[in-house]
């Protein structure tokens, strides 16, 4: 009777990504190119790949393939993993740029650009909480750009964009948390909730003593 293998676990078989870390971290010059190739075809049963590199004895995209499948093995994802946080991460990122489309400001003495969802109360509020809306403003632009640094590579594997929507996941995260932090900051809460000094009265010098 075959008993069907879990290929998720298989592929994060520790001792394999042991031998995957322990190739990379070979000198260049006692590498088997034979054995990077094989270890590569475990990964992605490319076989004309396979044959290319062992044919072209092609050991810089061996070690490019690798360390791409290294890393996503490191972070505990599958190939499978990938493709879905693509189909997650994309949409999400994609809403996020478009809800907060800035407009530039046309006066020539803040020429900066303006985003959607400033409070009334911008200008009161503290130090900390101004300065999330001001980071956002950083973060929509590289959001932005790894969007579309994403979309020129539509034709790539998830495995080759996983860098990219690691990039992505990790700049949306942060834009949305900033936005929660802003938008629910209440400065009466806040100030009900500041602990009050307790004033210690001194004892007078000329109080009597037992």
């Amino acid at each position: 009777m075959k008993h069907t293998v879990n290929n998720s676990r298989n592929m994060l078989d520790n001792k394999f990504t042991q031998a995957m870390q322990a190739w990379l971290n070979a000198p260049s010059e006692s590498r088997s190119l034979q054995e990077g190739a094989e270890l590569l075809l475990r990964l992605n049963r490319n076989k004309w790949m396979h044959q290319q590199i062992l044919r072209t004895r092609n050991f810089s995209k061996l070690e490019y393939e690798l360390k791409k499948h290294l890393q996503i093995r490191l972070d505990g994802l599958t190939l499978q993993e990938v493709a879905d946080m693509e189909k997650r991460v994309v949409p999400q990122a994609k809403k996020s740029i478009e809800d907060n489309v800035p407009t530039i400001s046309t006066d020539a003495e803040n020429p900066s650009p303006q985003f959607a969802g400033k409070r009334a109360d911008h200008d009161t509020l503290p130090d900390d909480i101004r300065d999330l809306y001001e980071k956002n403003g950083e973060i929509y632009f590289k959001l932005k750009q790894t969007f579309e640094t994403l979309k020129q590579m539509h034709d790539a594997q998830p495995c080759d964009r996983y860098e990219y929507l690691k990039v992505l996941s990790e700049q949306d995260k942060q834009y949305r948390e900033n936005w929660a932090k802003y938008d629910s900051y209440d400065p009466n809460t806040a100030k009900a909730a500041k602990p009050k000094r307790s004033i210690s009265k001194k004892k007078s010098s000329n109080a009597p003593t037992s």
